[in-house]
């Protein structure tokens, strides 16, 4: 069963450019998020160009784990090789993956970008945020501890899921899920009588009127 899919992003302002990016291969069961780190420099490009490179990969081929992974290399290797430039020193993003075949998620994760599966009156995040919490000025600040394009090399963490007819796949910049809890989420994607596409205008209006200030991009998969 190949699965329909909205897209929608909304620029914050933190940042000067949306720093987000997303592709969906229907056809191939591929969806992704990707964004820009923050506080670094070109979070924008990086982000752009890693979506690009997977497009370039993924498109038009008989999709496997092994080719998702090499995919994912050379997006990182393209983002660090265009971080040696000093315009663009220090540039990275987070990527946030998944693959569906048949009745299996396959979950590609690097960085803090979330997957969520909602079935039935569960919502669960498939993804582990790879951050780790550092106290700077007197507040908490969570810092990824893995991205695209911050050396050569990567590795994406690997999980693997069922799918069932009915379930609804979310994947999201932090611009949402930092601010959205994963309850709201659910109550706002659950309400009766609204489309799909009234539900991700509801997830991004939520974040905003949650205070969120950073770039919010979503796609969902159904």
């Amino acid at each position: 069963m190949v699965l329909k899919a909205i897209t929608i992003s909304k620029k914050g302002t933190r940042s000067e450019f949306n720093e987000d990016a997303s592709l969906v291969l229907p056809a191939q069961g591929i969806f992704l998020v990707s964004d820009g780190v923050g506080g670094g420099p070109s979070g924008d490009e990086a982000s752009r160009q890693t979506v690009e490179k997977l497009y370039d990969e993924l498109s038009g081929v008989e999709v496997s784990e092994s080719k998702i992974i090499e995919s994912i290399l050379a997006a990182n290797n393209s983002v660090f090789d265009s971080a040696q430039n000093s315009k663009h020193k220090g540039m990275a993003c987070t990527l946030a993956l998944l693959w569906k075949v048949e009745k299996q998620l396959h979950c590609f994760n690097v960085g803090d970008s979330r997957i969520y599966r909602v079935r039935g009156k569960l919502i669960s995040q498939l993804t582990t945020d790879q951050i780790k919490k550092v106290k700077r000025n007197n507040k908490i600040k969570a810092l990824v501890t893995n991205a695209i394009g911050i050396k050569q090399g990567v590795t994406a963490e690997i999980s693997s899921w069922d799918w069932e007819e009915g379930d609804l796949l979310m994947l999201m910049s932090d611009g949402i899920s930092d601010v959205v809890s994963d309850d709201e989420m659910y109550q706002l994607v659950s309400r009766p009588g609204l489309s799909m596409l009234d539900k991700a205008n509801a997830l991004i209006e939520a974040s905003v009127n949650n205070g969120s200030l950073d770039d919010k991009t979503l796609v969902l998969a159904f």
